[in-house]
């Protein structure tokens, strides 16, 4: 009787056209933690605190930091719809690189201005994707400071305009 069995089943499973998937399906669930958790460790010097999770419920939204001389140290994983570039490409770039022959100088000036003030800005600039094309992009950044007031980074709150 297990003979039969065995043989029907082997028969059985040689009929299916299965095929073998790697486990790559759990990076859907990865992405987003390590992310928060890169975040996080940017934070936790911050005087007040940016809720990843919540911001990241707008898919269209990207996140980019900078820290105190401007270069990109942290860009949320979905900045790629958006310009092109990988988040990890971003890393240790100015913004500017995002910037080109057609992009507002007067834009970039009021950009300019409140960086060094050290203040809040909105902007929406023309700026440039890994291929060369142009987009508009709305950029809404805040400087950053720890609890004696010594200013740590800049985050911006991106998506296409």
């Amino acid at each position: 009787m297990f003979k039969e069995y065995d043989k029907a089943w082997a028969k059985y499973e040689e009929s299916l056209s299965l095929l073998p998937l790697p486990i790559i399906s759990w990076e859907f669930y990865q992405i987003p933690r390590a992310e928060q958790k890169e975040f996080n460790e940017i934070q936790k010097y911050w005087s007040q605190k940016v809720d990843f999770a919540k911001v990241k419920k707008d898919n269209n939204l990207s996140v980019i930091v900078t820290d105190s001389d401007f270069k990109i140290v942290f860009a949320s994983s979905n900045v790629i719809q958006m310009n092109g570039y990988h988040h990890k490409e971003l890393i240790g770039n100015s913004p500017k690189m995002f910037q080109g022959n057609e992009t507002s100088l007067e834009t970039t000036k009021k950009i300019s201005k409140a960086i060094s003030k050290r203040e809040p800005f909105q902007a929406i600039i023309l700026n440039y994707k890994k291929n060369g094309a142009t987009y508009f992009c709305n950029i809404e950044a805040y400087p950053k400071f720890n609890s004696e007031g010594v200013f740590l980074n800049y985050i911006a709150f991106e998506k296409t305009a």
